[in-house]
């Protein structure tokens, strides 16, 4: 059996900011730079990204394949220095500009959520 997966609850309490006519919302996690590669795929699209930055919640990379917002891929993180990807079961693409994009992480097993925190521990 395998263990419970884990997905974040809408927060729609979330602090934000007005800047000219653009919303801005304020982290929860504090992402750290990072350069490293992830996969992803869905059913319509798969292929390779470099992160240039990441969080618990999600992550910024750049692709030459096109993205398009609100697509949900899964993603599998090759962090360094680990023997194995760090996957996330559900990801969606939160924005995109030009060929940089934002992912948020939707969807963990725990083990994988609790290996990625981990990581951004030590880095940080």
């Amino acid at each position: 059996m395998s263990p419970p997966l884990t997905g974040a609850a809408p927060d729609n309490s979330r602090p934000h900011t007005m800047t000219g006519e653009k919303e801005r919302k304020i982290r929860k996690a504090r992402r750290v730079e990072l350069r490293c590669t992830l996969g992803f795929s869905s059913g319509e699209v798969e292929g390779d990204a470099t992160i240039t930055n990441i969080s618990t919640a999600g992550c910024r990379a750049e692709s030459t394949i096109n993205m398009a917002e609100g697509l949900d891929v899964q993603v599998a993180l090759q962090l360094p220095d680990q023997s194995s990807p760090v996957k996330v079961e559900r990801a969606s693409v939160r924005w995109v500009s030009g060929h940089a994009f934002g992912l948020s992480f939707v969807l963990f097993f725990p083990s994988e959520r609790a290996r990625l925190r981990t990581f951004i521990e030590k880095i940080k």
